[in-house]
């Protein structure tokens, strides 16, 4: 029995890392000799992420450059013979394939685009062409901004045999605005939140390694490169308002920062890696604000993160990290899984209590400010308020492994 999994942009996105990490550990413990392929935008990288998992790793850059003009059907060679690198990509991930899941989080919506969303469900396409199964695992989807954009969608998903998604929002979107059968649509949680941090023993070295003493707070701060270039915000604006609140962090709360870069992009404009050193330079290399620059892992990240006092994050995997693991955090959306994620962990009440805030919100300093400042005076409350949801959390989590499992089974 095989599965696919396609939607991978990559591990040097340590949000996917995490999803797919997970994904793995958690089918392999419900159907111990499952055999895994994964369609990644970087193959090469992911293989020496993914060594130790004995998994397939298939590019899928030929499969970028095909428009959807010709389906599967029976002859698929013979479609395909002038672009033969496509279809071989093709065939080495459909074959004896009994279940193709769609991951990635929140790649089906406006927010990256009408080709990126097409691109996405390409393989899918072909899944479904071939009598193969599809299962959209975990996803935030939508709103669309356009009805051609949510066309596009459902064309391919009212085919799937199962839709699982993260958040109550895009449930409700796509129950009720979008018409999915309920029977259809399962609420479940995205699968970081069952990712294990690394050992308590790494970390301290860790925290050693960068130079955190172990008598005043940390803060981690998930910063985005790509967060500016995908909301047509400004860039230098953006680092304004970082600045600031790196500043009120070290000066009024007297803690010391943590950068986490969470994507380690080969597209330098999605890099978090270089805003990261510029705010280092713009603080002159202050030993209270530290980079974790070294080639971290999901598992190590979520360890450092686990050990701060407050995180506030951009990237939305680097805030379930914090929010998994009990500490108070502060996630700054632009989409909707943000509040989708918050609202089903705290409820909807809390989240307008200022446990959210919107990237343009955010782009207002004293907004900004306020809006941590607030949460600081608030983090023990949070944190024990998170470790009482969290079971629940985990247990939907779990949920979606159940249901493809169940799914694989012979009936």
């Amino acid at each position: 029995m095989k599965a696919a999994i396609t939607g991978i942009t990559g591990l040097r996105n340590r949000g996917v890392e995490a999803m797919v990490l997970t994904t793995i550990e958690q089918l392999r413990q419900r159907l111990p000799e499952l055999a895994i392929s994964i369609l990644s935008e970087t193959p090469d990288y992911d293989e020496i992420r993914l060594r130790p998992d004995n998994v397939e790793l298939i590019s899928d850059r030929n499969l970028r450059r095909l428009h959807i003009v010709n389906r599967w059907r029976n002859k698929l060679s013979q479609v395909y013979k002038p672009i033969a690198p496509a279809y071989k990509d093709i065939s080495c991930l459909l074959h004896d394939t009994s279940v193709v899941m769609a991951s990635g989080g929140d790649i089906f919506g406006s927010d990256y685009g009408v080709h990126f969303l097409t691109r996405q469900l390409k393989p899918l396409v072909y899944a479904l062409d071939a009598g193969i199964p599809v299962v959209f695992l975990a996803q935030s989807i939508g709103p669309f901004k356009t009805d051609k954009e949510a066309q596009i969608w459902l064309d391919v998903a009212c085919h799937a045999k199962l839709i699982t998604v993260r958040e109550s929002l895009t449930y409700k979107y796509v129950t009720k605005d979008l018409g999915l059968s309920p029977e259809l649509v399962q609420h479940t949680a995205d699968p970081a939140f069952l990712l294990p941090p690394a050992p308590p023993e790494t970390v301290q070295n860790l925290l050693k390694l960068y130079n955190f003493h172990p008598d005043r707070p940390v803060v981690a701060l998930g910063i985005s490169q790509g967060i500016s270039r995908y909301t047509r915000a400004d860039y230098e604006k953006h680092t304004k308002v970082w600045c600031e609140v790196i500043n009120m962090i070290l000066q009024e709360f007297g803690a010391q920062v943590l950068l986490i870069p969470h994507v380690h992009d080969y597209r330098p404009e999605n890099d978090d890696r270089i805003l990261a050193g510029e705010l280092l330079r713009l603080f002159n290399f202050d030993p209270r604000v530290q980079l974790a620059g070294a080639e971290h892992t999901a598992s190590e990240f979520k360890g450092l993160i686990s050990a701060c006092d407050l995180v506030v994050s951009e990237r939305m995997h680097a805030a379930i990290a914090g929010l998994s693991s009990g500490v108070c955090t502060l996630p700054i959306g632009y989409s909707v899984k943000a509040e989708g994620i918050m609202t089903d962990l705290l409820g909807a009440e809390a989240v307008h209590d200022g446990l959210l805030i919107s990237f343009q919100q955010f782009l207002d300093t004293d907004t900004a400010c306020n809006t941590i400042r607030h949460l600081w005076n608030r983090r023990q409350e949070i944190a024990n308020q998170l470790k009482t949801n969290l079971p629940q959390i985990k247990q939907n989590t779990s949920k979606n492994f159940d249901l493809i499992a169940n799914l694989c089974q012979p009936h």
